[in-house]
């Protein structure tokens, strides 16, 4: 069967399925990032770790670009670069330095799940807010955020240095969110999320092997911990995480991405008790419960559709209608 759009999406029936799976596996690769940043924060400094995790991560995806002969032009090079250095450096390092500081994974899940709010603010200033329904579900998606790990911030005990660099973080994130659905890309060119992985990789391997140079902090630790931290981060967090980020971005448009990130929290604290045996308290299935209804407020009632900004040179494409009138 011929696909008129595969060269953007795939097969449509098959890709209609994965849109859907999509958020699902980004809230959960997402949140493994948190689990990763623990894991290594106890045997090695944040700039070490991102260091060697895009020491080996970046180069897996440049491999795989020049097999598959892709080919750049400045413009797109330009967006990328900045886009990998907000969404990538300056998130990551936020994150981790949060978790460095002291400041529990939870908090810093939620001081990071206030993303989804900036980002609906600044794109409805822009005339692409979503409307009364996705204001309500942004607010209590909030609300279930704040239940799900409210005990955890108030008794935490870290200091205002490690909620500080959890908010820049997620500011950084948030500038590529937006800039990512404002700044177009070549209308020439057509990329798709490996794209975006390999360039936005190397621009964090350059970011973080600069930090760690500069702060004398490059060796990795001999704990294998450490090693078993950076494969966490590489396998979930940076191909899944950052993988169905980008793709739900493209498909879904900005706020809709940043707002299922509004489920990480919960998410986060399900990790850690799977993982280390954390207590995982009833407000926090509570909260999660409540995020989860938030999410399903902001959701379009009609079919989604694809923005045309986040796909290099695409007009908008109702992917679902286009899959049930080939069926």
């Amino acid at each position: 069967m011929h696909c008129e759009y595969t060269d953007l999406y795939g097969c449509l029936p098959g890709m209609s399925f994965l849109r859907r799976l999509a958020p699902v596996l980004l809230v959960v690769m997402w949140s493994s990032g948190f689990v990763g940043a623990t894991f290594a924060a106890p045997v090695a400094p944040a700039s070490t770790t991102l260091l060697w995790r895009y020491v080996v991560a970046a180069p897996l995806m440049v491999v795989a670009v020049i097999a598959l002969g892709r080919r750049y032009g400045p413009r797109y090079l330009r967006r990328e670069a900045v886009l990998g250095a907000l969404g990538q450096a300056g998130y990551l390092y936020g994150v981790f330095r949060a978790v460095e500081e002291g400041l529990p994974a939870g908090t810093a899940a939620l001081l990071a799940s206030l993303q989804p709010a900036l980002v609906a603010v600044v794109m409805s200033g822009f005339g692409r807010g979503g409307g009364r329904r996705q204001a309500v579900g942004l607010a209590v998606g909030f609300a279930g955020v704040a239940l799900a790990v409210g005990p955890d911030a108030l008794t935490g005990g870290a200091g205002a240095d490690g909620a500080l660099w959890a908010v820049l973080g997620m500011l950084s994130l948030s500038a590529a969110a937006v800039l990512g659905d404002l700044w177009p890309p070549p209308a020439d060119e057509k990329h798709d999320v490996l794209d975006s992985l390999a360039v936005q990789g190397v621009v964090a391997l350059g970011f973080f092997a600069m930090l760690a140079f500069a702060s004398g902090q490059t060796a990795p630790p001999a704990d294998p911990t450490f090693w078993l931290a950076v494969a966490w981060l590489v396998g979930l967090a940076f191909l899944g995480g950052y993988g169905m980020y980008l793709y739900v971005q493209r498909t879904r448009g900005p706020v809709a991405v940043s707002t299922w990130l509004y489920l990480t929290p919960a998410v986060s604290a399900a990790w850690d008790w799977a993982m280390f045996g954390q207590e995982l308290p009833l407000l926090t299935v509570a909260g999660f419960a409540i995020s989860l209804a938030g999410v399903l407020l902001t959701r379009p009632t009609g079919h989604p559709r694809a923005p045309s900004r986040t796909l290099a040179g695409a007009e908008p494409v109702d992917v679902d209608q286009r899959a049930g009138d080939r069926s």
